[in-house]
């Protein structure tokens, strides 16, 4: 039993370590970083990307959020919000135990762009969105190969 907190423990330093675009909570945060903020009811740290993800020429963002509240052992809590003309953020997603790497594929479903998660135990899967939201549990797919030249890297540890 020992072993496996020290194992958990362990890891969870291991992942926060690969974190190198963690966004800093300032005095005065983003649109972005308040839509976290309010899901998330504290300060979370998280990684992000902005991308058009409807087409809709407004950005949109894929944040993985970071720390022990957000993270377990299968991976952490991804939020997909939309961009919204007044430059504010609108939860759109969540999906639970989503890792790194994380890519924008070409692809469309419902007007919304699929993205590739990775899922432990599985390798890379398709996020298709079904015209409320992107599949909550990632390890539930089957594995997709990813073509290099119809993805966009997002989000790397």
């Amino acid at each position: 039993m020992k072993l496996n907190i020290l194992f958990i423990i362990s890891l969870s330093f291991l992942i926060s370590a690969c974190v190198t675009t963690a966004t800093p909570m300032g005095k005065d945060p983003s649109a972005l970083q308040k839509a976290v903020q309010s899901f998330t009811q504290d300060q979370a740290q998280f990684i992000h990307a902005q991308v058009d993800l409807n087409h809709d020429g407004i950005q949109d963002a894929v944040v993985l959020l970071k720390g022990t509240d957000w993270c377990g052992s299968g991976g952490c809590t991804m939020l997909v919000f939309q961009g919204l003309n007044n430059k504010n953020f609108q939860l759109l997603s969540r999906s639970t135990v989503t890792n790194t790497p994380i890519y924008l594929l070409k692809s469309s479903h419902q007007g919304w762009r699929d993205l590739s998660v990775y899922s432990r135990g599985i390798g890379q899967v398709t996020l298709q969105f079904n015209g409320k939201n992107y599949p909550a549990n990632p390890s539930l797919l089957t594995e997709t190969k990813i073509d290099p030249t119809e993805a966009q890297l997002l989000l790397e540890h």
